[in-house]
Parts: C-alpha cells; sequence; structure tokens
C-alpha cells in the first residue's frame, strides 16, 4: 500500500521473521500499520528454523500457512543422542490437539520471501524499506517517529510503537530498558548447507551430546540441512568458518562433494530478558524483549505468543475506545512465561553439556546431571503460560487451574472431524454455553458485548464437543479471550453477569 498519510495506528520497527507476522496480525485486526526497516527489501535472516504447533495455528489464522505449509518440513522425530549414537530421550513428532504437528522445520529466507510478499499487498500495511529510525518521542497520545534513508529524512506518527529490531534494539537502548543476565553465553558455530541430491540425511531434529563437540543437526527439507557446532574454549572465530575446517566438521555425515554451503554464521546463546517489555506507547516482542538459548527452539514461538497475546488488546483499544490501561496487562502476563522459558532453555543446554561429559569421563548420565537440568529440560516444569495468571485480564474470582488455559483447536470439531474452533471464534471474544445465555444478560451488559463484537456460541448440533470444554460447560458459560485463552467459567456461585461484568470493568 502506498499512501501521504503519516498517521498510523500501529508502527512496527524491524521487519524480520517475528516482525512480518506481527504486521500480517495488525492488518487482520484491520490497524493501519506502518513497518520501518534498516535493510533492503532483498536481504533475509537464517537464524530461524522452526515453528512449533500454536505458531502454526497462528500462521493459518492470519492466512499464512496455505501459502507457505510447502516450505515446512516435519521431522520424523526430535531427539538426544550420545556420541556414541545412545538415545537419551526420542519423541516422535505428531499432530497435536491445534491439528498441527509439535514441530515444523523450515529453511527462513524461504518462509520470509512469501511473508513479505503477503505484506506488499496488504491495504492495511506501509513498508519502507532502506529506512532507519533515527529518534522517536513519546507522549500519551501517540509516538512520533523521525526515519532516515540516506539522506532524506521522513516523519510520522502512531499511537503505539511495536520494537522488533533484534538484541541491539535501538528503541530498548533508547527507552534505557535494562537487561537481566541469566550468566548464561555459549558461541556456536551454525552452518547451512544444500544437498545436491534428495533424502541423503535423516529427517531428524536432534540434539548430540558430543563428548569433544556439543551438536545439533536439524533438517529443514529433503535438500536443506542445519548443523550448529558449539565453539570449545579459545578457538578463533576466523578460523572455524574457513571451509575446510566446516568440511571437517560436516564429514561424520556426508562427504563434501555432496553439498553446497549456503550459509555460515557465528551466534551466541545466551539468556537474558529487559526488565520491562513496555514503556507508555511501546512495546518489546521477541528479540529485543529477550534472548534465549535455542536448544528447545522457543526464541521464535515465544516471540509469536507475544504477538497472540498484545494485538488483540491493541485492537480493543484503537478500535473499540476500550481504556488504554488494559495494555499493561502485556507486561503482566508475559514476564512470568518468557522467564520460565528462558529458564527451560538454559536448563537444556546444560543438560547437554552434563551427558556430553558424563560420556567423556565414563561418569553415570544421573551423578552428571543436575537436577535442575532434568526438571525442566524434561517437562516437569510444564503449564508455563499458566503461572502468574491473576496479574492479567482474567477472572480474579476464581481458581487459576481454570483460566489461562489456551483451548486447543481441535476442542471443537465439524462432523468430518476437522477442527474449527478457531474458526467459530475469529478473532473475538466468545461466550461458550449449553443454551441461549443472551435473554440472561442484564440489558446494558448485553448492548456493551455486542458493541465488542463477542460471539455467542450454543448451538453444537453440527459440532463434535471436545473433552476439556464438555467438562467446562457442565459447570456453566465460558469466556473466552480473542487469543483461546479462558478468561472465566461462570457457576453457581459466580453468574454470567457477574463474569461478565467483571471483565468489562478490565477492559473498559
Amino acid at each position: 500500500m502506498t499512501s501521504n498519510i503519516n498517521q498510523y495506528d500501529v508502527a512496527i520497527v524491524g521487519f524480520g521473521l517475528i516482525g512480518q507476522i506481527c504486521a500480517k496480525v495488525c492488518s487482520q485486526y484491520n490497524l493501519r500499520t506502518l513497518v520501518i526497516e534498516s535493510k533492503s527489501d532483498t536481504e533475509f535472516s537464517s537464524k530461524e528454523v522452526s515453528f512449533d504447533d500454536e505458531s502454526l495455528r497462528l500462521l493459518e489464522n492470519v492466512g499464512l500457512y496455505d501459502a507457505l505449509k510447502v516450505f515446512l518440513n516435519k521431522p520424523d522425530f526430535t531427539d538426544i543422542v550420545l556420541t556414541n549414537g545412545k538415545v537419551i530421550q526420542r519423541n516422535p513428532v505428531l499432530h497435536t490437539d491445534n491439528d498441527f504437528p509439535s514441530v515444523c522445520t523450515f529453511f527462513q529466507p524461504e518462509i520470509e520471501k512469501i511473508i513479505r510478499e503477503k505484506c506488499k499487498a496488504d491495504e492495511n500495511i506501509d513498508l519502507l524499506f532502506n529506512n532507519e529510525l533515527i529518534n522517536f518521542n513519546l507522549n500519551d497520545n501517540q509516538v512520533g517517529l523521525d526515519t532516515k534513508s540516506g539522506n532524506k529524512l521522513k516523519y510520522f506518527e502512531a499511537l503505539y510503537l511495536i520494537a522488533c529490531d533484534g538484541a541491539n534494539s535501538f528503541v530498548r537502548n533508547k527507552l534505557d530498558i535494562e537487561s537481566v543476565d541469566q550468566r548464561y553465553s555459549k558461541n556456536w558455530l551454525l552452518v547451512d548447507i544444500w544437498l545436491k541430491n534428495e533424502n541423503s540425511l535423516e529427517n531428524v531434529f536432534r540434539q548430540i551430546c558430543d563428548d569433544k563437540r556439543p551438536t545439533s543437526y536439524i533438517s529443514l527439507s529433503n535438500r536443506r540441512h542445519r548443523f550448529e557446532f558449539q565453539l570449545l574454549t579459545g578457538e578463533q572465530h576466523q578460523k572455524i568458518i574457513q571451509k575446510n575446517n566446516i568440511q571437517n566438521l560436516i564429514s561424520k555425515w556426508i562427504e563434501p562433494n555432496q553439498y553446497e554451503i549456503e550459509n555460515i554464521s557465528i551466534q551466541n546463546f545466551r539468556g537474558s530478558f529487559a526488565n520491562t517489555f513496555q514503556k507508555n506507547n511501546v512495546f518489546l516482542i521477541g528479540d529485543t524483549a529477550y534472548q534465549m538459548p535455542p536448544y528447545a527452539s522457543q526464541g521464535l514461538n515465544t516471540g509469536i505468543r507475544d504477538i497472540l497475546n498484545l494485538i488483540w488488546k491493541i485492537n480493543l483499544v484503537v478500535n473499540f475506545n476500550c481504556n488504554k490501561n488494559l495494555l499493561l496487562s502485556y507486561d503482566l502476563e508475559r514476564a512470568q512465561p518468557i522467564k520460565q522459558t528462558i529458564k527451560s532453555s538454559i536448563a537444556l543446554g546444560q543438560l547437554i553439556d552434563s551427558l556430553s561429559m558424563a560420556f567423556q569421563k565414563n561418569m553415570p548420565l544421573e551423578e552428571a546431571i543436575a537436577p535442575e537440568a532434568r526438571d525442566q529440560a524434561f517437562g516437569r516444569n510444564n503449564n508455563i503460560e499458566q503461572k502468574e495468571s491473576k496479574k492479567g485480564i482474567f477472572s480474579h474470582l476464581q481458581s487459576e487451574m481454570i483460566i489461562n488455559r489456551r483451548l486447543s483447536n481441535r476442542e471443537i470439531t465439524d462432523k468430518q472431524g476437522i477442527a474449527c474452533l478457531d474458526k467459530m471464534i475469529g478473532n473475538c471474544f466468545a461466550i461458550f454455553s449449553k443454551k441461549d445465555v443472551r435473554n440472561e444478560l442484564a440489558e446494558d451488559i448485553y448492548e456493551k458485548l455486542i458493541n465488542l463484537n463477542f460471539k455467542f456460541i450454543f448451538d453444537y448440533s453440527n459440532f463434535n464437543i471436545g473433552p476439556e470444554l464438555s467438562d467446562y460447560l457442565e459447570a456453566g458459560e465460558i469466556i473466552i479471550r480473542p487469543d483461546k485463552k479462558i478468561y472465566g467459567l461462570a457457576s453457581k456461585g459466580l453468574n454470567i453477569n457477574k463474569l461478565v461484568s467483571e471483565l468489562l470493568m478490565q477492559i473498559e
């Protein structure tokens, strides 16, 4: 979209994969969106390699999945193995209750090209490539943005600024937001190769606890694969990236004449997070807000959860004139899950190092692995998203065991077994009930819900209801947020009028 108007609902700084997905979600909510990107339209990153099922679910909801699926690869399994090939943990990659594989891998430039073209064709999105954000000013109502392209200066205004400009974020630094260092830092060599013959390597997502050099091997497609090698103490970066050294590292899997090297980089795997994810009208998401080791491949997926949490709230403020204080819930709801995810990612890195050392020294594995690493890496601290839930836009009148759970897409299916909960709800609040509750709502409350585009779902004659939703409906009416999380559940002691009134007090 091209326009002479310099006022927007949302400005996004940084047009990497997170910035692209964020722009498409903003557009889905009919938010006029400006994207500011310092690089050219032809530059792409190769850092990210995987989506989980929650991310794929969001991509489908914004109309991107069908265009991307041809470039997505479903590994046969994920595993952790020792140098001798002994399997420590192996999980087959299966479809989840969201109707997508638990993990899909990809080659990032292919994904970015598709999403960029979708953004270019989107009438709600203006793209500024080769433009650097050089300054911004905040007030209660908007953000003033100064950009520079060569010698040309431009000025824009937006109600909200979303920073997706990476670990060295100009936005975060200008806001003087400090980062909390988790004291974990490892340098890794990342190598992407293209095979001359298809299917020469296994289709897996593998962490190798090599006693000499911890390694990751990730199949991205039939012909593209990622190798990641931990750098050893004292190893010189310029030396390790030489072609013959890389070929020697990969020679355990494949001979040099069987592939071409596409990308080489050295990445610092570290853990840190900003001490706040928002300030006034500015929000930090993804790598701008935190860094986490990629062992569990949650960096990109966590950034997508940020988008899922934030944009529907901005929509309520911009398009429905709700109280902007509800946006304070972004930091409240995201901080704890992000910290826990970083902790789990670091623990998995520690687990890999511990297993490598145990094999090297011929130690019993149970002696080599720190208990916290086992607990975090193997999932004993589950349900990260459900912790600290009373701090956000959820009912404070009932148990945390009920609220903040995200209903899976298959909690409602049609008679052919196709998941359709997301399509039924769309991007709205919804009230699920066993009967039509509209007449039970106070007239003023009902009118407010209609103005907020609430959906009322009570006729399931053409659908099958999943066990979790069925249990909730037996207790009473259930309110679902636009991100498909449970706001609250009505019951004998908490009727629907009282529950809805509590929600309206939080967002109006």
